[in-house]
């Protein structure tokens, strides 16, 4: 083992133990949080058997048609362009700076490859076809968020532009070295501590969640939101979380964001204090100080009891009625500057009026 990796591993270590949300061997959340609010009962057993069906797409999903060519031309200094690639994966570019938020190309999110919740759609942008990016930023580890076929495709130069820089909450750098990223492309962050990255300040953030990537593992690294702060723009990006008042003093201390983008799929009732579901994420965006909403965490990969559709379709109603914010382009739309046009793509894949 060489001198840089036992370097890299005393100090992340170190780092943990340092911690003030490790206590016991394991990082905690600021409230007390339940991984199920009730026990897996014969209710959600049913769900889980009978509406296999209607949590995939019945057809192929509609999609930008050039993502490639839509990203080409890079934006002045002074400009915002956000590109949803599917679930938690964005491309964000921001006052100069381009960042890539939990990149997923792979086709399963498991720890195997033959088995596990497989993608409903091609990733809208081939991987080696991304534009230069500056740093990809990791919320955790869990594995539909961080792949291991993404993270050593570009750890091995698949993505020609990609810097090799690669920000994460405290722990997460162990499993990135182990996927080939090597120790000083690697940046661990606690909450409220930041990273540079060009003009922007790359800060993580409190979430309400948890960790692990098998049995043995549980919390034994950081979870994370992110704020990505430039001189002219701002976003936050929540990773997974569950509703928490941290959300308003991250809107108070960072905000106004010009997008919030909140993980919106994967919810159940029991699961309320790690994931948010629509409604709670409408409700973290107004206390986020936020012009506008983005959902991520959904439409790709069947993670839940729910249809796929029914959290997009859900926060739709909910924030149409409202005459809120929310942006809702098609998978690998750029959009810059301003909101796209507000169209529930996802009824064309339903058939629905």
């Amino acid at each position: 083992m060489s001198d840089l990796v036992i370097e890299s591993r005393t100090r992340r270590e170190r780092r943990i133990s340092l911690s003030p949300r490790f206590k016991d061997g394991k990082f905690r959340n600021t409230s007390n949080t339940r991984m199920m609010r009730e026990p897996f009962d014969s209710r959600m057993a049913l769900d889980f058997l009978t509406g296999r069906k209607s949590r995939s797409p019945r057809s192929a999903l509609p999609m930008f048609e050039d993502t490639a060519r839509g990203l080409a031309p890079r934006l002045g200094s002074k400009d915002l362009r956000i590109t949803w690639l599917g679930h938690s994966t964005v491309l964000v570019e921001i006052d100069g700076v381009r960042l890539l938020t939990d990149p997923v190309w792979g086709e399963r999110v498991s720890p195997v490859s033959f088995a596990g919740p497989r993608r409903f759609h091609r990733p809208p942008l081939p991987l080696e076809a991304l534009p230069p990016v500056d740093a990809v930023v990791l919320s955790h580890d869990h594995y539909d968020h961080l792949c291991a076929w993404t993270v050593r495709q570009l750890a091995s130069g698949a993505s020609p532009g990609f810097s090799g820089q690669f920000i994460t909450t405290l722990g997460v750098g162990a499993h990135l070295e182990k996927l080939g990223v090597r120790p000083e492309r690697v940046v661990e962050l606690d909450w409220g501590e930041g990273w540079k990255v060009g003009e922007v300040d790359v800060v993580a953030v409190p979430a309400q969640h948890f960790s692990g990537r098998g049995a043995l593992d549980r919390d034994r690294t950081l979870w994370a939101g992110f704020c990505l702060l430039g001189p002219k723009h701002r976003v936050f990006f929540s990773g997974d979380t569950g509703p928490t008042d941290e959300h308003a003093d991250i809107g108070a201390s960072f905000g106004p964001f010009d997008v919030a983008m909140f993980e919106i799929g994967a919810y159940h009732p029991a699961w309320g204090d790690i994931h948010l579901g629509p409604d709670a994420a409408y409700a973290a965006f107004l206390r986020a100080h936020a012009r506008a909403l983005l959902p991520v965490h959904w439409s790709t990969f069947d993670l839940g009891l729910h249809p796929w559709e029914e959290p997009a379709e859900t926060l739709f109603n909910r924030a149409t009625a409202d005459s809120a914010p929310l942006w809702t382009p098609l998978l690998g739309e750029p959009v810059a500057n301003a909101a796209p046009p507000l169209r529930p793509w996802w009824r064309d894949a339903l058939a629905l009026p």
